[in-house]
Parts: structure tokens; C-alpha cells; sequence
């Protein structure tokens, strides 16, 4: 079932983001981070080793994650998962762009895709810088607070973010 389910999440943020590896980021920490598969920490320092192999971002992250949690099966349901989604998509704008190349709608939508995919990769540096230059204040259980001049961590009750 395991398997299933890193295809099932990886497809997810495969199909759901637009703007390549660094777009998905903020979804696959959350989704991986929710599942307790990574804490942030190793997330953040496999994408310090992400940046340095080759190939695509977000291909290398979902192997990684798929081979720590299931071995070579899992880390070839993640990429599956991860990768067939753009496949599926560009296969069916292939086959219709001519028709709508022209369409003020399609370049409409296009235009304000751009603006989306800078603040979702704003976001994927303010969390990584948050892990990174803050590593106490940037678990999804606790917050830094300023109590009396002195900083404190205190636990987040649960459900809150």
C-alpha cells in the first residue's frame, strides 16, 4: 500500500503545480512532512544534494523519498508518480495547441500563472531559509516567541499552523 500511496502524493504534486521542482517544493515538504516520511531537516539537506546531482529537481527529490521509504520499487512509484502527470499534460496541449494558440484566454491564463509560480517559489525559500537559518523555529510543531525579552520555544497545540 505504501507504494500506492508515494505514487498517489507524488502524482498529486505533480499535477497540481506548475512552474517546475522548486514550484513543488512547498507541496512536497508539506505532503512529506505530514506523513512523518522526512522532518525537514533531511528534506532540506537532500535539496542541498539535489542541487548538486543532475537531472530535474522535483525527480530527484521524489526518488530519494520513494528509496528511503520503499527501496528501488518505492523510488520508482514516486517518479512515476511525480513525472506522469507533465507527460499526460503536454501530451494533450500538444495535440490541441495549434487550435488555441491564438485564444486571449489561453494567453490570459498563461500571464497569470507566472505571478503564482514566483510566490510559490518565494515560498519554497522562506521555508527552506526558515530550516536552515532558524532551525529551532522552523519545526511544524513549534514557534519562537518573545516572552520577556528572552526567546522561548512552546509546542503549537495540535491542528494548529
Amino acid at each position: 500500500m505504501l507504494y500506492l500511496e508515494l505514487f498517489l502524493t507524488f502524482f498529486k504534486i505533480g499535477l497540481f503545480t506548475i512552474g517546475g521542482g522548486y514550484a513543488m517544493l512547498p507541496l512536497i515538504q508539506a505532503d512529506v512532512q505530514a506523513k512523518g516520511w522526512m522532518t525537514a531537516e533531511e528534506l532540506v539537506n537532500f535539496i542541498a544534494v539535489s542541487e548538486s546531482t543532475p537531472g530535474p529537481f522535483a525527480v530527484n527529490v521524489s526518488t530519494y523519498v520513494g528509496a528511503e521509504l520503499a527501496g528501488l520499487p518505492g523510488a520508482f512509484c514516486a517518479t512515476l508518480g511525480v513525472v506522469l502527470p507533465s507527460f499526460l499534460i503536454i501530451l494533450l496541449v500538444a495535440r490541441f495547441y495549434a487550435a488555441f494558440r491564438s485564444s486571449a484566454i489561453v494567453s490570459g491564463a498563461m500571464g497569470g500563472l507566472r505571478p503564482a509560480v514566483i510566490g510559490m517559489i518565494g515560498a519554497a525559500v522562506v521555508s527552506v531559509g526558515q530550516t536552515v537559518f532558524l532551525p529551532e523555529a522552523a519545526g511544524p510543531d513549534q514557534e519562537l516567541r518573545r516572552d520577556g525579552g528572552r526567546h522561548q520555544r512552546h509546542q503549537r497545540p495540535l491542528g494548529v499552523h
